[in-house]
């Protein structure tokens, strides 16, 4: 996000550049898992029957808690040739099938009894879980008005100190760092009889800016 004026210009101007940093933080609205099946099997076509039966019932057995078609998606179907290494001799062991689902969920909460359901029909690999917001502009938003503010109070602080008069109005604003982080939260495993714990953390976004203003 860059801004200039484009009448203005620095040349022949007093100015002041600054910088500007804010941090927001937002409780998620959307979880990403990404789950799927691993096999293995000297014959690929076996271990592919064997996959594909395994995936459909994990697909099946989800969208039976309520997760619909539209949330699940292929991401990753793989097959790879495996070797074992003996006395310096690569010598074949079979195919190795991935087959990852994502799954976008709009309830949080049933993150855990997705996974669990998953695991139960035969889902081997959980590779992620990501937490977001489906709609990141807001907070983003609030991030930047915060940096730009941030700025301006900055600005206001060193020409009051010199005594001068700060054009509020800057001439140029650069966004010169932004980023979006889940805080960390730990895996947890519990016990068959419960439902896994998924705790969805907060998710800070960091802005920082450049601003040029002029004084007088």
């Amino acid at each position: 996000m860059n801004y200039r004026q484009n009448q203005a210009s620095a040349e022949g101007r007093n100015t002041l550049k600054v910088f500007g940093e804010a941090k927001v933080t937002a409780s998620p609205d959307q979880v990403q898992m990404t789950v799927g099946v691993i096999t293995e099997n000297e014959s690929i076509t076996i271990g592919q029957q064997e996959n594909t039966t395994t995936i459909a019932a994990v697909i099946a057995a989800i969208q039976e808690i309520g997760v619909r078609e539209n949330q699940i998606q292929t991401v990753v179907y793989r097959v790879d040739p495996e070797y074992d290494y003996i006395e310096g001799v690569e010598v074949f062991r079979g195919y190795r099938i991935v087959h990852l689902l994502q799954i976008t969920l709009d309830q949080i909460g049933l993150a855990g009894l997705v996974i669990d359901t998953a695991v139960d029909n035969g889902a081997n690999s959980i590779a992620s879980i990501q937490f977001t917001l489906k709609d990141p502009m807001p907070v983003y938003n609030q991030a930047l008005t915060q940096a730009i503010e941030h700025a301006r109070l900055k600005a206001e602080t060193i020409t009051d100190s010199l005594h001068v008069t700060l054009n509020p109005r800057p001439l140029e604003v650069i966004e010169v760092f932004k980023s979006q982080s889940p805080e960390r939260y730990p895996a947890v495993l519990a016990a068959q009889t419960t439902t896994t714990p998924i705790q969805p953390g907060q998710l800070t976004y960091e802005v920082a800016i450049e601003v040029l203003f002029t004084y007088f």
